[in-house]
């Protein structure tokens, strides 16, 4: 299995270590990329192991070569001068000097300097306050700053330190994820420009959809274009760096680079999502030496099979040996980052293959991805045993990492294994118990959605087979399927015996019918085709039933098996963290862990359970409730102090967590229950903006517009600004709400089926009934009884979920009555929506999303109502931003397609 996880090295005539720069990008190359001999990082620039600082105030030297010394009077005034500029540049400074003012300044300074000493006298505290300036300028992101900085620097003769190219790197992917989140109306029409008619639409809205969110997020033709921007900048500053050297051949330049700005750029080619090979284009492309760090980032940025194969060419060199060799800081630094790195890689690879609400989950993947982590778990943990870190928090942090990789797999054994290890080769203290932390156990408790991913992943046959079980086929709800198809199965027999008995009157020879008795005859097997071909359909329809009741049975049977092995997990986490010193029952940072394991669990796989007749929500909503239980006798108990704002803050996240939980698991009573209890703990009626979100997303999925607009007034209410969420939300709703009732009417929220079915009921009972329609009656009701429902019910946990102290009927008055008030002046009409969007943004600034603009737009010109057309287009190219460049660009191709028009035919 290691050979075939392992890149094919390279013949070993290689003369020296180095990447070869006219071999291509192509999988044979990578495999020799990394396969070649590579140079030590430790023998070299040492100083660079240390994580980037953006701000450093102080001085230290970072010349390589002895120069001529100030005395120390002569120091302390040229740092004193050089620090005021550094401090000038603070934007939160009184002394602040705008970037304008301040580069002449610099130049002065530097200057009158230059003048009074030697260059060599100047070169060590020059450097380091123009490296000081850059670091500054790039956390403030006033990234013009930093380069105009550097490029004065070598005006005035001095050679950028290699922090300084590293922040210029870095810079590169700042400032273009620091600009706005939309992608520019000119970029748009770019990568959209060779999208078909057919597809365009389609394409558009894809845009319009994900317009705000990181760039991570988006489509993939915007995700390409951000990457390839980023390539472009950093192979430039690559360019800059290598000219600077001012090498007359490859050879010479070889000589004089440093692999630290390389690594850098591989390092931000792996935070930001550039694949794999396009890393290692880089590298052949550069023809690079290959040191620790160059393996620290490739790693970062490999996904699966990437991730063992880049391990083991680092293991075959002589890296380790140096590494555990070393008691320095430096080399516990490295081995701490290429633990966490292959980790982080590991997690990645989970989160972008299996978290997406939309994307399947395979067994082969799953089993797949923990083939790779059991393989660099273990390589690791042979290349470096129980070695010594440098401080407390690394050995934390490769823990943690260790932890979380194992439970982004979900793999039981491995995490129980790691956290015993992680005891057990703890430092200790001076008291010699062993130091350790929150964090890996709080990591551990993250496998806990992987048992749902595991049902996820069950297929129906195994449903099936599981469904021939004894305690499948007790179910009540089974049962009673099964006796009302085995009646109907009797009649149905007895209707063919009676035509086999007509048949075999008909054909006997010995019995002579007359007319009379033949017509009776042929009236009774009429009669018995009649049955037959009816209760045929019924039999088919209760078999279809009766399956679907097993399965739904046995599904309800294997998520009760799997969410019961999960909590044996958690609490041998908990346990572990008793032993460990922790105060379990009365940690809230536990609490609020655990809560954001079940409402990871209802965001990321109830929808993908539901569609495969798998419902966990009753199951989670036992626990969720379990929970909020524990806390709430935490606080009556005076566990937890609620003076503390900490402690009120973590309480607010657990409240989130849990009200986000019960909402996506679409379980009403229990997210008013759940609220409810919040606001009597925290003695506050008012909520936290994301539930204030959850709770909106809830009330217009369940078509109550009003109520949904209730919860914005109470926000507006309470000073509390709305998200653009919460607005899009709303506006969708009342959309479908007039699509679905023509008329425009609001929904009629009074159900008078019971009450039909009670009447209807009643009037049976007066009526004698015979057997064919006692069996029909009994035939309806149980198939209008909903098997998922009935099934539910037998689980027997309506108990379970009750929170102590709630007092639901009052509350529930209180609410109706509240929503009564607050929601009386919702949005009815398409008028009403557009002046709702514009208060909102009078209000608070709350731009809509374009999401929520081009639903309305559409409508408006399917309607032909131009005057609100105008309307709307006026008001949101009255706003900052209102208008945004994918809308705009829908609305042009929209209006192109209705007789050639322009916006500008409908602006003022």
């Amino acid at each position: 299995m290691h050979r075939a996880l392992r890149l094919r090295r390279v013949s070993a005539a290689a003369a020296r270590p180095r990447w070869r720069a006219t071999r291509s990008s192509s999988s044979s190359a990578a495999r020799a990329l990394l396969s070649l001999p590579a140079r030590s990082s430790l023998l070299q620039n040492s100083r660079r192991n240390a994580p980037i600082q953006l701000v450093t105030r102080s001085f230290t030297s970072i010349v390589e070569h002895p120069a001529p010394q100030l005395t120390d009077k002569q120091r302390e005034s040229v740092v004193a001068l050089l620090k005021a500029r550094c401090n000038a540049l603070y934007d939160d400074n009184e002394a602040y000097v705008a970037p304008n003012e301040a580069l002449p300044l610099w130049l002065h300074d530097v200057q009158t300097l230059q003048r009074q000493y030697e260059p060599p006298q100047l070169n060590e505290e020059v450097a380091h306050a123009y490296e000081s300036g850059v670091a500054i300028a790039s956390k403030q992101r006033q990234f013009e700053l930093a380069t105009q900085l550097t490029q004065q620097m070598q005006e005035l003769g001095f050679r950028p330190t290699e922090r300084i190219r590293q922040y210029l790197i870095r810079n590169v992917a700042l400032q273009l994820i620091s600009g706005s989140k939309r992608t520019s109306l000119q970029d748009l029409r770019e990568i959209l420009k060779d999208v078909t008619d057919d597809k365009w639409q389609r394409e558009i809205m894809s845009v319009v959809e994900r317009e705000e969110r990181p760039l991570q997020l988006k489509t993939d033709k915007e995700f390409a274009l951000f990457h390839e921007r980023l390539i472009t900048g950093i192979e430039a500053q690559l360019d800059e760096y290598e000219h600077s050297l001012g090498a007359q051949n490859a050879k010479e330049l070889k000589l004089k680079r440093s692999t630290v700005p390389y690594n850098e750029a591989l390092r931000v080619y792996a935070d930001n999502g550039v694949k794999f090979s396009r890393m290692l284009q880089l590298m052949v492309t550069r023809d690079l030496v290959v040191d620790v760090e160059t393996y620290e980032a490739l790693l970062l940025g490999a996904r699966w099979n990437e991730i063992p194969a880049t391990l083991s060419q680092l293991l075959d060199s002589k890296m380790v040996e140096e590494l555990t060799s070393s008691a320095s800081t430096t080399a516990s630094g490295h081995v701490h980052t290429l633990w966490v790195n292959a980790m982080k890689a590991i997690v990645y690879s989970s989160t972008e293959r299996f978290n997406s609400l939309s994307a399947s989950v395979y067994k082969r993947d799953v089993d797949q991805l923990r083939k790779v982590f059991m393989f660099v778990d273990k390589q690791l943990s042979s290349a470096f045993p129980k070695f010594n870190y440098a401080s407390a928090t690394q050995y934390d942090e490769v823990y943690t990492m260790r932890a979380k990789a194992a439970a982004a797999c979900g793999l039981i054994a491995p995490v129980k294994r790691i956290l015993d290890e992680y005891i057990e080769r703890a430092p200790l203290s001076t008291e010699d118990k062993p130091v350790l932390s929150k964090a890996p156990f709080l990591a551990a408790m993250e496998i806990f959605p992987w048992s749902l991913m595991d049902v996820l992943m069950l297929s129906r046959e195994f449903a099936l087979a599981r469904a021939e079980s004894r305690d499948v086929a007790t179910s009540p709800r089974v049962v009673e399927m099964r006796m009302m198809y085995e009646r109907i199965m009797r009649k149905l027999t007895k209707a063919q015996q009676t035509i086999d008995e007509i048949k075999r009157k008909k054909n006997a020879e010995d019995v002579t019918l007359d007319e009379n008795d033949l017509r009776e005859l042929l009236g009774q097997q009429s009669r018995a085709n009649q049955i037959i071909e009816q209760e045929s359909r019924r039999a088919t329809t209760v078999e279809r039933r009766l399956n679907n009741a097993r399965v739904l049975k046995a599904n309800q049977l294997l998520i009760k098996e799997y969410l019961k092995r999960a909590d044996k997990t958690v609490d041998y986490v908990l346990s572990k963290l008793l032993d460990a010193g922790f105060d379990v029952e009365n940690d809230l940072d536990v609490s609020v862990k655990l809560m954001e394991q079940y409402m990871k669990a209802a965001r990321r796989l109830d929808r993908r359970l539901t569609q495969r007749q798998k419902h966990a929500s009753l199951h989670m909503m036992q626990r969720v409730f379990k929970q909020a239980n524990a806390v709430s006798r935490a606080v009556q108990s005076g566990g937890l102090d609620m003076q503390d704002p900490e402690t009120k803050d973590k309480l607010t996240k657990f409240f989130e967590h849990a009200v986000c939980a019960a909402v996506r698991f679409w379980r009403e009573e229990e997210t008013d229950a759940l609220v409810r209890q919040q606001q009597r703990l925290l003695g506050t009626k008012q909520l936290a903006p994301r539930e204030y979100d959850q709770l909106i997303f809830q009330r217009v999925t369940s078509l109550d517009v009003r109520g949904a607009h209730s919860l914005l007034q109470e926000m507006h209410n309470a000073g509390m600004k709305p998200s653009q969420e919460a607005i899009h939300r709303i506006a969708l709703g009342l959309l479908h709400q007039r699509h679905a009732s023509p008329n425009g009417e609001a929904y009629n929220t009074v159900d008078t089926e019971e009450d039909d079915g009670e009447e209807e009921a009643e009037e049976s009972e007066e009526q004698s009934t015979s057997p064919e329609e006692a069996l029909d009656y009994e035939l309806s009701a149980m198939l209008n009884v909903s098997d998922r429902e009935a099934i539910e019910q037998e689980l027997g946990l309506s108990e379970a979920l009750k929170l102590e102290g709630d007092d639901k009927l009052s509350a529930q008055s209180a609410a109706a009555a509240r929503s009564l008030l607050l929601g009386s002046d919702a949005p009815v009409t398409i008028e009403d929506l557009i002046g709702f969007l514009q208060d909102w943004y009078n209000l608070y600034g709350v731009e809509p999303l374009g999401k929520t603009v081009v639903p309305v737009l559409a409508q408006l010109l399917d309607a032909n109502n131009l005057p609100e057309f105008r309307r709307l287009l006026q008001i949101l190219e009255s706003m900052e931003g209102g208008l945004t460049p994918a809308t705009q660009l829908w609305l042009e191709k929209r209006l192109e397609q209705l007789g050639g028009k322009t916006l500008d035919d409908f602006r003022l």
